[in-house]
């Protein structure tokens, strides 16, 4: 992804004006700042749906445009008055998956002036906040949260946003160079039909463009899921640095925005992006306890940096200064960074009641926990009554306990009675309205997958074995579904009911499944549709490192599988969606569509924005 944004700037040599649309300056936000677009002589930055009308006939235009009909109709405008020297034009995706007729309108556009030197497509037309998780940014993610009746075809708006999956999802096949088989979530309307749209484009429409010839290996396979097969990750407290910073404050587009009083105004803006950071690239997966330890052993090293700094008595002293001041400076910004960012998280998780609620959580969402709906609800009473515990912490307890226990009804409608006499109801009527939302959305009659490991004797068996096992921490002892169901992928007991494989016939898909028998896939790509957690990002790291340890211990061991041969083997994931959510946008997403007067208080559950900014930097 950011080879191809340097090539592209590269390729203009001199000085240079980067034009962009609104969608492109988020993803070149992701990957580049200011300081280093400008190491390659981009001096000026600008929207081409709102140019600053000078003339820049100094300057070289290199244009990273979404190939829409709204920017080529913009792009002519401009060819036909050019303000720039000359033209390089790159398109994030194939011109062709839009219109035929895109280059020959340029072309005429620019036969005046014929200032365009070169146009490309570079498929970049998605968002990596990580390097094996991408986002591809739809304009409602909310409108993939409403329920819909079954067999109803989808709205106008719904639509639009499958094509913008599509074309995402078709620019990381081209970028990774892969056509994968196609296998989805069977009982999701709309996952159907990003299944069919996307089979149609890479094996039919466009089969040639999407033909990388044979491979000795097995296939790589795209699952395409409904974020409703797992409501339970995006509602529980998280406890490593990076899902813990989203959950609690926010992470937009890399940056976060503190506000903690204890924090400077002038702090409070933080770049947040592990390909920058090394101190948060090495900890965005540690606990909330290692990142504090951490944090404090910095701190003594930026005291003792200081100490050494603050004796300057001769030349030779000037000069290891001077040597030295910038590395100096760098890590005072990072401790104070890393200082305020625990400020913050340590005020909100004592401040909210937070280790009790996030035990509770665990608890109801451990498949290997043995519980009765009678007695968490007696355990949960005493956490719902802390003067400490918030609503929004209130709401998410109980809409776990309604996914839990969702068959004993009474029970579920006695949480709801406790929400309701506790006040919530009044204080805040579209967070009440969550729990019976959460059941409509993602009960176990809308999912595919076992996510209480009890539909079967073998998912049984595996969480007795894992409740034997144990926990090194009691707040993180959760594991996505995503992870099993990536597991079950990799050797073949992924049911096919449940998720089909996408093909034109029958034989097709018989053929499909015998290969899958032959030679699971080692190569896997998860696109969920309503937003992906960083719980599962996590996971999804923590896969790519096993499959990375075995693919380094030598030939002859499956990539994944421990040497001994005693571990399932463990396929290299990329993980994609339409956002990244964390349990505030989760409860917003989920009662967008309901027709519930904001709060007494006014606040109401609010989604998290996002915007582009320069001030940020890096990627792959």
């Amino acid at each position: 992804m950011r080879s191809y944004v340097g090539s592209m700037i590269e390729g203009a040599p001199g000085y240079k004006g980067l034009v962009l649309d609104k969608e492109t300056m988020r993803i070149c936000a992701n990957l580049y700042g200011r300081t280093e677009l400008a190491e390659h002589n981009v001096v000026h930055v600008e929207n081409l749906e709102k140019p600053d009308g000078r003339a820049h006939n100094e300057l070289k235009a290199v244009c990273f445009l979404r190939p829409t009909k709204e920017n080529i109709a913009l792009l002519k405008k401009e060819l036909r008055a050019p303000r720039y020297q000359s033209y390089n034009l790159h398109f994030t995706n194939l011109l062709s998956s839009v219109s035929t007729v895109f280059l020959q309108d340029l072309a005429e556009a620019d036969a005046a002036k014929e200032s365009v030197l070169e146009v490309q497509e570079n498929y970049a037309d998605f968002m990596v906040p990580d390097p094996f998780h991408f986002v591809v940014p739809v304009p409602r993610n909310d409108l993939l949260f409403a329920v819909r009746q079954p067999g109803a075809a989808p709205s106008a708006a719904e639509y639009e946003l499958i094509d913008r999956c599509v074309q995402g999802l078709s620019a990381v096949f081209l970028a990774l160079r892969r056509r994968p088989v196609i296998r989805y979530q069977r009982g999701s309307e709309l996952v159907a039909k990003l299944a069919e749209s996307l089979h149609r484009l890479t094996y039919k429409q466009e089969a040639a463009v999407f033909d990388f010839g044979a491979s000795r290996s097995a296939p790589p396979v795209v699952l395409l899921l409904d974020r409703r097969d797992d409501p339970v990750t995006p509602l529980l407290t998280q406890w490593s640095y990076q899902a813990m910073v989203h959950e609690l404050i926010g992470i937009h587009d890399n940056t976060v925005k503190l506000t903690s009083g204890k924090v400077a105004e002038q702090f409070r803006d933080v770049v947040f992006d592990p390909r920058q950071d090394d101190f948060l690239r090495r900890h965005q997966y540690r606990t909330y306890g290692e990142v504090g330890a951490s944090v404090k052993s910095m701190v003594e090293q930026f005291q003792s940096a200081s100490t050494k700094h603050s004796r300057v008595e001769s030349l030779e002293d000037m000069r290891r200064f001077v040597l030295e001041h910038s590395d100096f400076q760098k890590l005072q910004g990072n401790v104070s960074k890393h200082v305020n960012l625990m400020t913050q998280l340590s005020e909100t998780v004592s401040g909210r009641n937070l280790m009790d609620v996030s035990s509770a959580e665990q608890e109801l969402a451990n498949p290997a926990a043995s519980l009765t709906s009678a007695a968490s609800f007696e355990e949960l009473q005493q956490i719902l009554r802390g003067t400490k515990t918030q609503d929004a912490d209130r709401v998410r307890l109980a809409m776990l306990y309604a996914l839990r226990f969702e068959s004993d009804t009474p029970r579920v409608r006695q949480m709801l009675d406790y929400l309701a006499t506790a006040g919530v109801r009044e204080r805040e009527p579209r967070l009440y309205a969550a729990v019976e939302a959460v059941l409509r959305y993602g009960g176990a009659s809308r999912r595919a997958g076992d996510l209480y490991g009890s539909r079967n004797l073998l998912s049984k068996a595996r969480n007795v074995f894992k409740g034997l096992q144990g926990v090194d921490n009691v707040y993180t002892q959760h594991t996505p579904l995503l992870t099993e169901t990536v597991a079950a992928l990799a050797s073949d007991r992924l049911d096919p009911l449940a998720y089909p494989y996408m093909a034109s016939t029958g034989d097709e898909v018989a053929t499909l499944t015998a290969n899958a028998k032959r030679a699971p896939p080692r190569e896997v790509i998860v696109f969920v549709l309503g937003g992906t957690t960083y719980e599962e990002a996590k996971a999804v790291a923590e896969m790519n490192d096993r499959a990375n340890a075995a693919a380094n211990a030598g030939p002859g061991v499956p990539a994944g599988a421990s040497p001994s041969g005693g571990q399932l083997p463990t396929p290299r994931v990329v993980l994609g969606g339409t956002g990244i959510l964390n349990s505030q946008m989760f409860l917003s997403a989920l009662t967008s569509g309901l027709n519930i007067p904001q709060s007494a208080q006014g606040a109401g559950v609010t989604s998290s924005g996002s915007g582009g900014s320069f001030e940020r930097s890096s990627l792959m």
